[in-house]
């Protein structure tokens, strides 16, 4: 007699109970996976800025001060000839986050076939700067990508970067709560910046940030504009009204779809780490983070405008103190009453948000 076997397979039933088990159990799995992941990212954005606020306290160190945002060379004919004063404070904090060569190949004569750039470079908006006119390729210490200035959690800031794009970056310095800034002097009506650093001459040191330098703000982050209609990346160009009533803002935002601009002056203005203005290494403490971004003029040196910090990490961005430390500060922070025009001195009128960004306004607030 042949022994009949007591095992037998699944039926169809049994399988379809099981693929089912098994994705439940996936579904459950991978949000879990990518909040790991995210943490990850996030941890490796916090250690970045933590290297570049070391950087600044070791310019600090030397110079006695802290580095300009925006400063430069005005000596030479054309644009190869002298930056016009638009040399970014990330080009001049080089050699302090380990880029010694870099800084050294921007501060010499630069030849490409018969074009020679003069040290500190040209222009960041000339033409030749990424399309050298004897075809020898562009002003390499422009385009050069440092991976210490990209944000792992930007997805776009490496997409399609070539030899001649412009470097970026997404971190940025603060210029405090104040909305009027691009100035290498004291500024309009001789307001200054109410952050820790400013423009050509007007540098700022330790001795300055009397609100305590674990409670004013010194960096944070900006996604790369991949696309100007989209409210955390690009900006609404041409909007005077933002210079003394920041919320107007808002007004661009679509009321069905509050991540994306409803008018058509958008730009994408941002992240060209070798260009000085506010609009594009800098960011404010007026209107809150992940909220959008306004200038005053249709150029990227917009003498106002309000430019908050963005991230794609959850619920806010990762923001550096002068002290070094870096706190997450979230989106729903306290940015008291941003229908206000700013102010020149005394309490900001952003709340804590505004207080954070101020170095010298006698709020007691301290970060989260």
């Amino acid at each position: 007699m042949v022994a009949r076997s007591r095992f037998r397979g699944f039926t169809l039933v049994e399988l379809l109970v099981v693929i089912a088990i098994i994705g439940i159990l996936i579904a459950l799995l991978l949000p879990a996976v990518q909040a790991a992941r995210e943490a990850a990212r996030r941890s490796q954005c916090t250690n970045q800025l933590k290297q570049l606020a070391l950087a600044v306290h070791n310019y600090s160190d030397v110079n006695r001060c802290f580095p300009p945002k925006k400063c430069g060379t005005t000596t030479g004919s054309g644009g190869t000839q002298y930056n016009g004063n638009f040399g970014s404070g990330w080009m001049r904090l080089l050699p302090y986050y380990e880029q010694q060569a870099l800084y050294n190949a921007w501060s010499s004569a630069q030849t490409y076939g018969s074009t020679t750039f003069a040290p500190w470079g040209p222009w960041p908006w000339d033409g030749s700067v990424v399309n050298n006119p004897a075809g020898t390729g562009p002003y390499v210490p422009y385009c050069t990508q440092v991976p210490t200035l990209m944000c792992p959690t930007d997805g776009n800031i490496s997409k399609g970067k070539t030899t001649t794009n412009h470097g970026r970056t997404n971190y940025m310095f603060s210029v405090g709560d104040t909305v009027s800034y691009d100035y290498n002097d004291t500024g309009a009506n001789g307001a200054r910046v109410r952050g820790p650093f400013g423009n050509g001459a007007n540098v700022f040191t330790f001795a300055d940030i009397r609100d305590g330098t674990a409670n004013t703000a010194m960096l944070s982050e900006r996604l790369f504009p991949s696309s100007s209609t989209i409210v955390r990346e690009g900006n609404v160009h041409s909007f005077a009204g933002v210079a003394t009533q920041p919320n107007t803002c808002y007004s661009n935002v679509s009321t069905t779809d509050p991540k994306i601009f409803s008018t058509t002056s958008v730009t994408t203005w941002s992240g060209q780490w070798d260009h000085g203005s506010t609009s594009h290494i800098g960011f404010n403490t007026v209107l809150p983070p992940n909220a959008p971004a306004c200038g005053s003029t249709n150029n990227d040196d917009s003498s106002a405008g309000v430019w908050p910090p963005t991230s794609y990490h959850p619920g806010g961005v990762n923001l550096a103190m002068c002290d070094a430390s870096v706190r997450f500060i979230s989106e729903t922070i306290d940015s008291g009453t941003t229908f206000s025009a700013p102010v020149t001195g005394g309490l900001s009128p952003y709340g804590a948000w505004g207080a954070l960004g101020s170095r010298n306004g006698g709020e007691s607030v301290a970060a989260p």
